[in-house]
């Protein structure tokens, strides 16, 4: 399967809120990198633990894919994540994220947040 074919599924599994087809997806060592370098899960327990507010609590969340750039095994996009609920609050938070995807699995995830606002926005999802 090609980088944007698993991207593409995960995102697939995710809008059909399908933790574990999504989990499956991930390598046993994925992590999640915040832009100031802080690892927000690694492995599949600290991976499901993250995702399972995501998927159990924004059932009306939606990622709308903008710019994506690929190069082999490297995957940079621009991701729109509409009508999450937030503090009783629906928002949309705009975001980039680099992947890796190696033997057809998610291993690196990279977020990156235009303002403080909007890391404290993904803060706030996953805690």
């Amino acid at each position: 399967m090609k980088s944007m074919e698993v991207l593409e599924k995960a995102l697939a599994l995710l809008a059909h809120k399908d933790l574990d087809g999504f989990i499956a997806l991930l390598s046993d060592d994925c992590v999640i990198v915040k832009d100031d370098g802080e690892v927000l899960a690694r492995g599949t327990e600290q991976l499901r633990q993250f995702y399972l507010p995501i998927f159990g609590e924004q059932a009306d969340m939606k990622i709308e894919l903008g710019d994506i750039f690929s190069t082999g095994s490297v995957i940079a996009a621009r991701e729109v994540n509409r009508d999450m609920v937030v503090d009783g609050v629906t928002k949309d938070l705009d975001t980039v994220w680099i992947y890796k995807v190696i033997n057809d699995k998610i291993a690196y995830m990279h977020v990156f947040t235009p303002d403080q606002d909007s890391s404290e926005t993904l803060d706030s999802l996953t805690s």
